[in-house]
Order: structure tokens, then C-alpha cells, then sequence
């Protein structure tokens, strides 16, 4: 990160002026050291950059990179469209339609850029580009992943605008299949809307900690502390845009519950009603945890300000789909839920399952 780049990022946000020579003042003319289990190494130099471990470093990154943002959301051509049709009255039948124009998405330097055409992606790669020049980064475009719902698993040529700024401005990237998985912030995705990567993910996940736990001396309260405070959290991460149904996730945790089980010292039929029992386990009912996450999650999406929009698209959508006027959740879903496409929805799972 250029500090001087920084420096006219924070002027354009208005910062006051105290305050940017107060940040450029913690990243410059100073000195490191590492701590090792022998000795602290002698001091360096740090020459230019912001430490990644710092506390400050993500506010910073959103400064450094708005400009840029900025830029993709106001100039970029070719937006994608999120598209939805929300029934008005039904008889006649009318329809409102809504559109969501979608550019990127961004979480401190990990950046998906998104377009509905060829030259939309060649138009963002080229902003980006002149953005990464101006401010002395690298980009490993050797990590970048394509992704195409017209052109599947074909090899694409892009040509980025012509600038004095960019030096190579051809490349080729080979696009995923439909079926292949690829992952944005640690989640998994396709785009085929299938969930069997992300299942597998987490039977193996499950499956390894089993095979750990299995052969060790522990109590069974030892089990199931780690079970609730070690597994369900990566669970829940992993599973944040799937959510299955109890069965499926039952069957994914069964490994734990019968090493729990055997601990305890029960039999292997003995119900999982007692599992949950505060006393003496206190197993967390994985299903309902789950659950409660995505309610939570979509909760957080529907009143907070700056999702409105996402959220009047995702209500809208499903409204269109079945055809109904009244929101989702005041309908019967169950002839819905053997409807494939809506079985792989997050929105329309939380609420059949949450009914």
C-alpha cells in the first residue's frame, strides 16, 4: 500500500488534516522486530506498506481502495443485473419488475469483478489495472479464476483498453465448468447452484475431527465441549450460503454424536433427545443452531439500510417465482420445497424450514 496514494485517499474522504498526519505518522520512519521462541531478531526497517496483523489495517484498506470502488460502480460498463418480477395484482396479471445493477464484490483485497458481457470484464480488468499501477500493487493474475454461465470450460482472450499506465494488455484465463467449485472469502460456490462441494467439505470436516477425538482419553463433557465450541463454528462458516435439511445434517454429525455416545458410555440407540439435555452434555441441537444462524443472517440483511436493496431483490424474486402478492413467509411452502431451484435458495430454505 502507497502511503502517499493513502494520503490523497483520506483527503478526498475528508479527514481532517491532525488526523491523516496522525495515520502516516504510525507507518513511517519506524522499525520491526520478530518474536521467535528463542529471541527477538534484531530491528529492520520497514520500508513501505501497512502490517497485516494491524488493528487499524481494514479501515485502511476500505479508505485506500474507494477510489477504486467508486470508479467500478459509477463508470464500469455492462453491470450484471439482478433481476426479479414481483406479481402486483392478479387479475389482470401485472408484474413489477426490479433490477439490482451488481459491479464487484469486495472484502479488503480479495475482489470478485462481475459484468453481464466480455467487454464489461475487459472494461473493469483495464480500471483496475491503471488503479494497481498508479498505486504500486501487484495483482498475481496467476489466481485468477473466470467464471462464465455462456462460455463454460473454454479458454477466453481478454485485451484491456489501451494505457500508458498498463504494460501487458492481453492475457487468456480458462473458465470453470458449471459444476466446478470456486471460493470467495473462504465460502464455496458454483454455479450451478449445487451444494455438493460444500457437503462433502463438511462430512470430511466432521470426519477428521472423529477420527482425532476418537482414540483419545477424554471425557465425554470433553467431547462435547469441543464438539460446540470447535466444530459448529466451522460448520456454520463453511455452511453460511447452504442450509440443509435435518436429516442431511444429522447425517453429517453422526460420527461425532456416536463418539460422544461411546464416552458416555450409552448405547449406540440411545436417543439424541438426551444428547441435548443441558445436563449432563449439553450438546447444541446442530439443526436449529444452523438455522438460526441463517435467520439471523437474512434478519441482519432486511434491516439494515444498506442491503435494502439486496433484500426488496430477494423477496421480489421469490414473489415472482410462485407467483403471489403476499411476502413468502405468510404462504404455505411445502409444494414448493421439491422445486430443485428453490431447494438450492438460502432465502427460501430459512423460510420453509423455519416454518
Amino acid at each position: 500500500m502507497d502511503l502517499n496514494m493513502l494520503k490523497l485517499a483520506l483527503k478526498r474522504l475528508q479527514f481532517p488534516v491532525l488526523l491523516v498526519r496522525f495515520i502516516l505518522n504510525l507507518f513511517t520512519r519506524r522499525n520491526n522486530k520478530i518474536i521467535t521462541c528463542y529471541s527477538d531478531t534484531p530491528r529492520y526497517r520497514v520500508r513501505v506498506g501497512i502490517d497485516q496483523g494491524e488493528i487499524i489495517s481494514p479501515l485502511l484498506w476500505v479508505v485506500y481502495l474507494d477510489p477504486l470502488l467508486t470508479v467500478l460502480n459509477q463508470e464500469a460498463s455492462d453491470p450484471f443485473f439482478l433481476k426479479s418480477s414481483a406479481l402486483q395484482d392478479g387479475s389482470p396479471m401485472e408484474f413489477e419488475q426490479h433490477s439490482l445493477p451488481v459491479s464487484h464484490l469486495t472484502f479488503m483485497d480479495d475482489s470478485t469483478l462481475i459484468a453481464s458481457s466480455k467487454s464489461g470484464i475487459e472494461d473493469r480488468l483495464s480500471i483496475t489495472a491503471e488503479f494497481y499501477t498508479l498505486n504500486n500493487v501487484q495483482a498475481n493474475s496467476a489466481k485468477y479464476v473466470l467464471l462464465s454461465s455462456s462460455n463454460p470450460s473454454s479458454v477466453i482472450f481478454f485485451g484491456l483498453s489501451p494505457s500508458p499506465l498498463i504494460d501487458d494488455n492481453t492475457f487468456t484465463l480458462t473458465s470453470l465448468t458449471l459444476n466446478t467449485s470456486f471460493r470467495f472469502l473462504e465460502v464455496w460456490f458454483s454455479l450451478s447452484a449445487s451444494s455438493q462441494f460444500v457437503l462433502k467439505q463438511a462430512r470430511s470436516m466432521v470426519k477428521d475431527m472423529a477420527a482425532l477425538l476418537a482414540p483419545k482419553k477424554l471425557l465425554a463433557q470433553h467431547v462435547a465441549y469441543l464438539y460446540n465450541a470447535i466444530l459448529l463454528p466451522r460448520l456454520e462458516f463453511h455452511l453460511q450460503t447452504s442450509l440443509f435439511s435435518e436429516s442431511i445434517i444429522q447425517s453429517i454429525i453422526s460420527l461425532m454424536l456416536s463418539i460422544i455416545k461411546r464416552k458416555a458410555g450409552l448405547a449406540s440407540t440411545t436417543p439424541l433427545a438426551l444428547l441435548y439435555l443441558k445436563i449432563p452434555f449439553s450438546i447444541q441441537h446442530t439443526f436449529c443452531h444452523f438455522l438460526s444462524f441463517h435467520v439471523a443472517s437474512w434478519q441482519k440483511i432486511f434491516t439494515h439500510p444498506d442491503f435494502q436493496d439486496f433484500a426488496n431483490y430477494a423477496i421480489s424474486y421469490l414473489q415472482g417465482y410462485m407467483g403471489v402478492e403476499s411476502c413468502p413467509s405468510a404462504i404455505d411452502l411445502i409444494p414448493w420445497s421439491q422445486i430443485l431451484s428453490l431447494r438450492s435458495h438460502s432465502l427460501f430454505n430459512s423460510l420453509f424450514f423455519f416454518s
